[in-house]
């Protein structure tokens, strides 16, 4: 049984390890300043979620098993709406072998699943919890703590590719010139980066429900110092850092409507915006009643099916100049 099954349903990521078959182990890339995943986090606790409560961490959704079950059932989403775990021309290296990070893995659902059908290549994956598996893992993936705002704890020229996502509610405005700047340190010439991100202000077809809710989570991410508008930057960013060859590609994926695709986006929006209920308070204050914000929630699905609302998801990837 590998990751594949979180088509049919979620789990807990303590579940799907058991999942992962074990294999012998294979030498490890030495690292600089790794730290052992042992080492207790601080948290903080808001209902019955759980949250970083870390100065260096900007990173505003939970890091509990609720949300690793939520990112395992995004991932399959970004899987089939974008027709596969990612865009760079890396089938072949990968398949011969190749070292890989993943940087920001959190649960390692992407991690897990490319190890697993690239078994030549090694994997590392590298988050600020340990949110991923540490005991039982294929052999050609490990992981390591690091907080993606210091340098990474690899040499110069180590990984012929590079994939980090999904840190647009998890990165400073002014920290991410410097995080990709050191995703290129520790690319090797001719290596690939890719990036993707999801778009929070800029909808397709939305409603005022939908439209209210998206708003809201940017205008709170701006006032935290989060950038919101990074994906339509990122391109523009790579470039800048000396990406060359470079892909941008903008992936519709419709809410709520459109088959299983729709439905799959709708229960990751509907789990987000539970989540995030505190912010949109903040905001609209009659929102504070559950009840109302239950119903107010479901009408945004409907509003969603009529007015067919696509959000906008983003890749890029680009490449280290081989004369790097």
């Amino acid at each position: 049984m590998s990751f594949r099954f979180f088509r049919f349903f979620r789990r807990s990521r303590k579940t799907a390890s058991a999942s992962i078959r074990s294999k012998q182990p294979t030498e490890e890339i030495t690292s600089k300043n790794s730290t052992n995943s042992s080492e207790a986090s601080a948290y903080r606790y808001e209902g019955n979620r759980r949250y970083h409560n870390r100065d260096d961490v900007a990173y505003i959704l939970p890091n509990d098993e609720e949300e690793n079950d939520r990112v395992h059932q995004q991932h399959w989403m970004m899987r089939v709406a974008f027709g596969g775990n990612f865009d760079s021309p890396i089938e072949e290296a990968l398949a011969q072998g190749i070292e890989v990070l993943d940087s920001g893995c959190g649960p390692a659902t992407w991690t897990l699943e490319m190890s697993e059908q690239y078994p030549n290549s090694n994997f590392h994956g590298t988050d600020i919890s340990p949110r991923f598996p540490e005991a039982i893992k294929p052999s050609n993936c490990q992981f390591h703590l690091h907080n993606i705002i210091d340098p990474a704890p690899f040499p110069d020229n180590t990984f012929g590719y590079v994939h980090q996502r999904l840190l647009v509610l998890g990165l400073l405005a002014t920290d991410w010139v410097k995080v990709i700047d050191d995703l290129l340190r520790v690319l090797k010439p001719g290596g690939w980066l890719e990036l993707l991100e999801v778009s929070f202000p800029q909808l397709m077809n939305a409603g005022p429900k939908c439209t209210l809710l998206m708003h809201s989570v940017a205008k709170y991410a701006r006032e935290k110092g989060l950038n919101p508008d990074i994906p339509h930057e990122m391109e523009d960013l790579m470039r800048k850092a000396g990406c060359v060859n470079l892909v941008f590609r903008e992936v519709p994926i419709p809410i709520g409507h459109g088959g299983k695709l729709g439905d799959l986006l709708w229960d990751d929006f509907w789990d987000v915006f539970n989540t995030m209920h505190a912010i949109i308070v903040r905001y609209y204050p009659e929102m504070a009643d559950q009840e109302y914000y239950t119903k107010f929630l479901s009408e945004t699905k409907q509003e969603c099916k009529e007015h067919g609302t696509y959000i906008r998801w983003y890749r890029c990837h680009g490449q280290k100049p081989e004369t790097a």
